[in-house]
């Protein structure tokens, strides 16, 4: 017994290896896109813990006669811009991973468009032969059966088996009197 890929056409087999291909390359971008994500969103977690904590610890170990308005307003501000910077870092995630998935879909494109044509070639091919060699059969059977009838009607005519068909009218030419 044959295994499904000794089955499949070469046209397939080229299609489907290109699809392989493409959706490897597609899932390699994506994790190192998620890769990236993972890391930023890291870094900024670490450091977003470390700030508080030094606030947190600056809150309360610092006496609250020590404490100032622009302490607070510095610290605002530093969490200000660290929050600009991860939103920055993730927009640029974000453009790599499209940029990453552009350039998979173009590398891959000419060869998935290419592949699927001749698939559908090969498949068009072989419906055709198959069409063709079905109308052969119908043609060869109905001959067959054709010659069948012909050797029948001849064997019996010799034999007088068959009668001749009877006419409408009766020989005598008395029609359908009433």
């Amino acid at each position: 017994m044959n295994s499904f890929v000794e089955t499949i056409s070469p046209a397939a087999k080229n299609h489907v290896q290109a699809r392989i291909d493409y959706f490897s390359d597609l899932t390699l971008a994506t994790l190192q896109s998620v890769r990236k994500l993972s890391e930023v969103n890291l870094q900024f977690s670490r450091d977003w813990l470390q700030d508080s904590t030094e606030a947190l610890r600056s809150a309360l170990l610092t006496p609250q006669a020590e404490r100032t308005a622009d302490d607070a307003s510095s610290a605002t501000q530093q969490t200000a811009h660290k929050l600009q910077a991860w939103q920055q870092q993730l927009n640029r995630v974000a453009t790599d991973y499209q940029a990453s998935i552009n350039q998979v879909v173009q590398q891959h494109a000419p060869q998935a468009a290419r592949t699927a044509s001749e698939l559908a070639e090969a498949v068009t091919q072989k419906a055709t032969a198959h069409a063709e060699q079905q109308l052969r059969a119908g043609k060869a059977a109905g001959k067959e059966i054709l010659d069948q009838a012909h050797h029948f009607a001849a064997v019996a005519a010799q034999n007088g088996s068959m009668q001749q068909p009877a006419s409408m009218q009766s020989a005598d030419g008395e029609g359908n009197k009433n």
